[in-house]
């Protein structure tokens, strides 16, 4: 390992000191925008991305550059040094780092995707969804959305908006005037668009949803009030339409309420909704589970550009 003094701190809270790499067998210097060096072998860094390929064998087809420690072969990137370790640590048969921060987890899978690491990018997607769940407040959500937005990364960007309007009811512009510091007006505007697409096909494939029967999960099943249009008890046609209007209300904690409240307040000794089996919950559950998903699924962010 470098022994470089260094008084800036990773991501990970670590003296750069502790993280720069002088592998075995290195034969070129990645050389940070902030003049941190690493020395690594050629081969695996070429292996892992041909974009950085190309730029290991310009420096090799350069003259050395005098100033550089060993006489090595310099290849300059305009990353930081702690998101270059980071990075290097998915590369190189070490323990993998996740910055802590989630600006820096979305630059460092921001640098994976410039490279074309494909791999790598998996590899630290799954550690971060390891070791980093999403959060459930809505002001940390927010601000992955913004970030992600900020890095153009779609899939992040999606998961983040998804959670959002899964966790929390807000729905329209003036819900949202506190927390512009957070995020872009055009940020939050593409928020509220792809919140209301979701909406719209949501809607529509509810409707299908009711009309089979929640897909045959619930046929047959005896109650004292059913909807006339769609022959589903009326409790669980509501709680079917509360999601519509609030995406936010796909929780099994409110439809099992929704029953209980349906239960309490039946008349009739012929009602089945009290006895209705487990199993036929679940599959009930997983049924509506699957249509939910699946609209958000059918909806993608437009304004994140693809790289």
């Amino acid at each position: 390992m470098s022994t470089v003094p260094r008084e800036a701190a990773s991501p990970t809270g670590e003296p750069l000191v502790n993280l720069l790499f002088d592998r075995p067998g290195a034969d070129i210097i990645l050389r940070s925008q902030d003049s941190s060096l690493f020395r690594v072998p050629k081969i695996y860094i070429a292996n892992s991305s041909s974009i950085l390929g190309d730029l290991i064998q310009r420096a090799l087809d350069s003259p050395h550059d005098p100033n550089a420690d060993a006489s090595l072969p310099v290849v300059q990137l305009p990353e930081s040094g702690e998101i270059l370790h980071c990075l290097l640590t998915f590369i190189f048969p070490v323990t993998p780092l996740v910055p802590s921060a989630p600006e820096n987890i979305m630059e460092l899978l921001s640098v994976a995707e410039k490279y074309q690491m494909g791999t790598t990018l998996t590899h630290i997607r799954k550690s971060v969804s390891q070791q980093n769940s999403l959060p459930t407040s809505l002001e940390p959500l927010l601000r992955i959305y913004a970030v992600a937005q900020k890095y153009r990364l779609r899939q992040e960007a999606l998961q983040a908006a998804r959670a959002i309007f899964l966790k929390h009811s807000m729905t329209t512009i003036e819900d949202f005037d506190n927390k512009l510091d957070i995020m872009s007006g055009a940020s939050l505007y593409e928020l509220l668009k792809y919140h209301e697409r979701v909406r719209a096909i949501l809607a529509l494939d509810l409707t299908e949803f009711t009309v089979s029967c929640g897909r045959g999960t619930i046929t047959g099943l005896r109650c004292d009030e059913y909807n006339s249009n769609n022959h589903i008890p009326r409790w669980l046609d509501q709680y079917i339409d509360s999601i519509r209007k609030a995406p936010n209300l796909f929780d099994l904690v409110e439809f099992n309420a929704a029953m209980v409240c349906h239960v309490r307040n039946g008349d009739s000794v012929l009602c089945e909704c009290v006895s209705i089996p487990s199993q036929t919950i679940r599959e009930f559950w997983d049924a509506l589970a699957d249509v939910v998903h699946g609209s958000f699924e059918k909806v993608s962010l437009v304004d994140i550009p693809s790289r």
